[in-house]
């Protein structure tokens, strides 16, 4: 996994007298078959200008050379930074695709993974039971354990009858106190991590009685992030654990989907801070107004940009309608929307469900939300 201080670190990354190659590469199961992912990888190089190919020469090789012999460790996508005169060497192995690319310049190119910070969702999940607690995160399809709580001074119960009822029952409350006082540990400690990780959305996972408690005892602000809970075994593992609550997550963000496009295309048919196509989209991201912006996913538009300024519109002109400049074809618009909105630290969501999909590209595949 990475975060979002590892990008900024990246980005800060630049050489005056080297280049960095920056690889995205598909190699999914399917793309392991054969090696098929590799014949891509030296179709992108062959792509790229000769003087690139020259300049990073020796970092071709050694990443060509890498994609032969790690290929067993590989998951959906590979991610690759890589600078041989300047000992920079970054993978990312990450369970989601992404588009292949190669670029060469003199700083990382880091645009396709804040993408995906700003489409994917972090998920909490608190495994709990009466004496101990493991805290996890999903992100970009992995799950991480980020540590356990446990406190094994909370008693057992003890079975008595007879003349022993009254005792049992003050031991019983006795055990009720240690009971509560791990849960208000395990609920300070968690709300503590979702804050660092700034993570929005949890489920919670145990046996129905300490999640009964544990809903009791939660503050509003962590209730509020409840997106579902489940029944797991305290003692799964973390695969075991990702496999129960993914489809908790996928519900979650199928049915958020939805709510998105219809709220977009009802307030821009009204006209209240919202709009919708390409065009009007595209003028909102130049004037910096876009809060967030709402993509369906794969669609494309053609179009012309700027090459001084920037500006982009579906228009066919020869001249920029900006700045004067001269204009030059664009085989998908979406990506420099998309582009604008990151630079702006606007939200992007991807609208991935066919029917939402659809819903959306019938108003023009594209509209955001606007601050004002």
């Amino acid at each position: 996994m990475f975060e979002r201080k590892d990008l900024e670190s990246l980005e800060k990354v630049k050489f005056d007298d080297a280049f960095v190659l920056s690889l995205f590469l598909n190699v999914s199961p399917q793309e392991r078959k054969k090696q098929a992912y590799l014949s891509k990888f030296k179709n992108l190089v062959k792509a790229l200008p000769e003087k690139d190919q020259n300049a990073c020469k020796e970092d071709i090789e050694k990443i060509e050379k890498f994609l032969q012999s790690e290929r067993e460790s590989f998951k959906k996508s590979l991610v690759i930074y890589s600078c041989s005169k300047k000992d920079l060497w970054v993978r990312y192995d990450l369970n989601v695709e992404l588009k292949d690319n190669l670029v060469v310049d003199k700083t990382p190119y880091t645009n396709p993974l804040f993408d995906l910070l700003d489409n994917y969702q972090k998920y909490g999940v608190l495994l709990v039971d009466k004496r101990t607690a493991r805290v996890f995160m999903v992100f970009l399809g992995d799950i991480e354990e980020y540590g356990m709580i446990e406190h094994e001074d909370v008693p057992g119960k003890h079975k008595k009858g007879g003349w022993f009822a009254l005792a049992e029952k003050r031991y019983e409350r006795h055990i009720d106190y240690h009971v509560k006082m791990h849960l208000k540990d395990v609920i300070d400690k968690f709300g503590d991590f979702l804050k660092d990780r700034d993570i929005r959305r949890l489920i919670v996972a145990g046996p129905d009685e300490a999640i009964s408690h544990l809903m009791d005892m939660f503050p509003e602000e962590i209730k509020m992030k409840i997106i579902g809970r489940t029944n797991i075994e305290k003692h799964a593992s973390k695969e075991e654990v990702l496999e129960k609550v993914l489809p908790i997550i996928e519900g979650y963000e199928k049915s958020k989907e939805k709510e998105t496009v219809s709220e977009l295309i009802n307030r821009a048919l009204k006209n209240e801070n919202s709009v919708t196509g390409i065009d009007d989209t595209l003028k909102y991201l130049r004037d910096k107004r876009v809060m967030k912006l709402v993509i369906a996913k794969d669609y494309t538009i053609d179009g012309f940009v700027c090459e001084s300024c920037g500006f982009a519109t579906t228009q066919p002109v020869e001249c920029c309608m900006e700045c004067g400049s001269c204009v030059m074809k664009a085989n998908n618009l979406m990506e420099k929307a998309t582009e604008m909105a990151i630079e702006q630290s606007a939200l992007v969501e991807v609208v991935k469900d066919e029917k939402d999909r659809q819903r959306l590209i019938e108003y023009g595949g594209i509209g955001a939300f606007l601050r004002f």
